[in-house]
């Protein structure tokens, strides 16, 4: 009797995951009447980075591009949990020129909701073109940034990326992402 009600209880968690990861991973852009305020919040988050990373800004203006994700969830339940989130892509000089969007699942004793921003900048323009066209493999991770309690330094590129997260509320671990589950959508209008 326990062992079924067990099993149950992991079905509906099972099916709960796949649905919200399903149902986030929709749209890779924010909804139109959101997008001016989520620029704003991405701006935000990458000027965050910038005063708590030392020589953040050279390397950004050295890369091909980057992506910021001003709020990325990360939930767990039981065995079952994962990360979602948005993020504005930038070119070289700066100028937006898309959205992102991270959707993973993962397995694994886990509790709790988190969330975090996370800064990804790519170092060269082949890494960039493989990111927009989703080809990218393998995983990073990402050095945890401490806000108010000190900086920290620009980081070397790994797999042609630098992966910087910070939390919203205290300091977390450094997440470990893989690069094939981020996902790019085109700017589909002026800025």
């Amino acid at each position: 009797m326990i062992g079924s009600v067990r099993g149950s209880m992991l079905r509906v968690l099972v099916l709960a995951l796949a649905g919200l990861l399903t149902t986030s991973g929709c749209s890779t852009a924010p909804r139109e009447r959101d997008r001016e305020t989520f620029i704003t919040e991405a701006r935000a988050a990458t000027g965050w980075f910038e005063r708590n990373v030392s020589g953040l800004r050279e390397q950004i203006d050295d890369s091909a591009g980057d992506v910021v994700f001003p709020s990325i969830g990360q939930f767990g339940i039981i065995i079952l949990g994962g990360e979602f989130g948005r993020g504005m892509v930038c070119d070289s000089d700066g100028r937006q020129v898309g959205w992102g969007a991270i959707n993973t699942g993962s397995l694994g004793l886990q509790a709790g909701v988190q969330g975090f921003k996370m800064l990804v900048v790519f170092e060269d323009e082949a890494t960039f073109r493989d990111f927009q066209r989703e080809r990218l493999t393998g995983s990073a991770s990402a050095v945890a940034v401490a806000g108010e309690a000190g900086g920290s330094a620009a980081q070397p590129f790994t797999s042609g990326v630098a992966i910087y997260q910070g939390a919203n509320k205290g300091l977390m671990a450094g997440v470990n992402i893989g690069l094939d589950l981020m996902q790019y959508e085109e700017l589909g209008y002026d800025r």
